[in-house]
């Protein structure tokens, strides 16, 4: 029942010629083979949200509408200038078109999107919105092509010789077939044995080694899943340190992983939301009190003058009120729009009811259906938060996704299958208000500090960046880099 538009793009590709190579990965939920001794899930390892799954097999969300609020957690901490900042990571989605509407060569889209800003580097500090970003394209299905380009699928001792299967999670976006190119930069792989500080055997990976560029050109969905303990070569962790960078906005492979996802002709057998229903809401902003409006059920969407028939996978009851067509074969929405609503800052939730509603067109047993989707929400899907995330050892986690929820709805069908499936739009982005800290080793004093890693926002002009938390001096920040560096 799934089609995709890759036949055409191919056709496209012939056409013009040969172009830079290039790749996205897609996230779901881990495998039961994806185990941490292969790589996968690693303890410490940083955030991991899923694993790479295989084309055909991803998650993705089924609503063209999501919401998200700021919290009072997070105000204090962050201020004015941090809610713009998220408002900008949204809105940055929110003016993309159609997925639909991308060239056939996703050429409007830049290879390279990133850039350094000297002063935050220098001071340690990590951009608010790049990072948010990050986690926005992880709520959408992708995941970073630079964690799983190469990835060990079974690891199998001969005597006392291991042998290794290694697997490509990364699909260039116009053939559709596994590619080795990320935004144009070669990888190849090597594969090593990663030690614990006992020496004993933590877990095997295949690194991914950049082939044919000095700086390879990262995604933004490079930030997702971060753990520098996968990669061995200085050129890529070098790329992906988030002190300093910044992102303007998608790079080509990232726009053509949403193409892929989204895109109309990409159909898969998948639910509505949680908490859908069907038909519009009316005043009293319940699923109940909204039966005047939904539709007959005596008619099959698209017929004409077929009475008696009720639609399949609906279901009646004496007051004639359709049920939603939940499990369905649907479309890709085309385009995700993020719609801010007023958040109570103590309470975590929406000041008032919101109500998201929007018309889809499902296919069950071959019946074409129209229905009108609605949710109710008493608080934002994707909530942003702050508060103190702990540590991984004995670092402060900078910043953690509460992961959306993954539904595997090819296991309906298929019981074997592990995927394809929904994302669940309710999630939240939580940043640490840690603040200023040091990292010391040893029974040493503050000079012997590492300045750690902290918030602030900033571009690529002659602008100073912003330092969270907010009304915090970058003049002190300075001075006490300074003084940790011992001048």
């Amino acid at each position: 029942m799934r089609t995709t538009h890759f036949i055409a793009s191919i056709v496209a590709l012939l056409l013009l010629g040969s172009l830079p190579g290039r790749a996205f990965s897609l996230l779901g939920p881990f495998s039961g083979w994806q185990s941490p001794e292969l790589g996968y899930n690693v303890p410490n390892g940083g955030n991991e949200y899923g694993g790479p799954r295989l084309r055909g097999d991803e998650y993705r969300l089924s609503t063209p509408v999501v919401t998200y609020g700021i919290d009072g957690s997070f105000l204090e901490f962050f201020g004015v200038e941090g809610a713009l900042a998220v408002d900008s990571a949204f809105a940055l989605f929110n003016n993309l078109t159609n997925v639909s509407a991308f060239s056939s060569t996703l050429e409007e889209f830049p290879l390279k999107a990133d850039g350094i800003n000297p002063s935050a580097r220098a001071l340690g500090l990590v951009d608010l919105k790049t990072q948010l970003l990050s986690q926005i394209l992880a709520t959408l299905g992708l995941t970073s092509p630079e964690r799983w380009c190469w990835s060990l699928r079974a690891r199998y001792l001969v005597n006392t010789t291991p042998s290794y299967s290694v697997v490509n999670f990364n699909y260039d976006p116009i053939s559709g077939r596994p590619s080795r190119y990320i935004n144009g930069s070669l990888y190849s792989y090597v594969i090593r044995e990663i030690y614990n500080g006992d020496g004993t055997v933590s877990f095997y990976d295949a690194r991914e080694v950049p082939v044919d560029s000095a700086n390879p050109m990262v995604s933004l969905a490079s930030t997702i899943s971060v753990n520098f303990q996968e990669t061995s070569d200085d050129r890529v962790v070098r790329a992906l340190s988030p002190s300093g960078r910044y992102f303007t906005g998608l790079t080509r492979d990232d726009a053509g992983g949403l193409r892929y996802l989204y895109h109309p002709a990409n159909r898969n057998y998948e639910g509505a939301p949680a908490g859908s229903f069907r038909g519009s809401p009316s005043s009293g902003g319940t699923a109940a009190a909204a039966s005047s409006t939904l539709e007959s059920p005596w008619t099959i969407a698209g017929s004409t003058g077929q009475v008696g028939t009720t639609a399949v996978g609906t279901t009646t009851t004496t007051s004639n009120t359709l049920q939603l067509v939940n499990l369905a074969v649907r479309a890709g929405v085309d385009r995700v729009r993020f719609v801010k609503v007023n958040t109570d800052p103590v309470l975590r939730q929406n000041a008032r009811q919101a109500a998201v509603t929007y018309p889809e067109v499902v296919s069950s047993n071959g019946v074409v259906i129209r229905q009108v989707v609605s949710r109710i929400l008493a608080r934002p899907d994707i909530l942003i938060s702050a508060r103190d995330l702990g540590v991984a050892l004995y670092v402060p986690v900078i910043g953690d996704l509460v992961q959306p929820g993954f539904v595997n709805t090819g296991a309906t069908l298929d019981g074997a299958a592990e995927g394809p499936g929904n994302v669940e739009p309710q999630s939240g982005y939580t940043f640490s208000k840690v603040g200023v800290y040091s990292l010391n080793r040893g029974n040493t004093d503050e000079q012997d500090g590492q300045p750690g890693n902290i918030w602030g926002s900033f571009d690529g002009s002659t602008n100073a960046p912003v330092l969270y938390p907010i009304g915090s001096k970058l003049s002190d920040l300075e001075a006490a880099a300074l003084y940790l560096k011992g001048n």
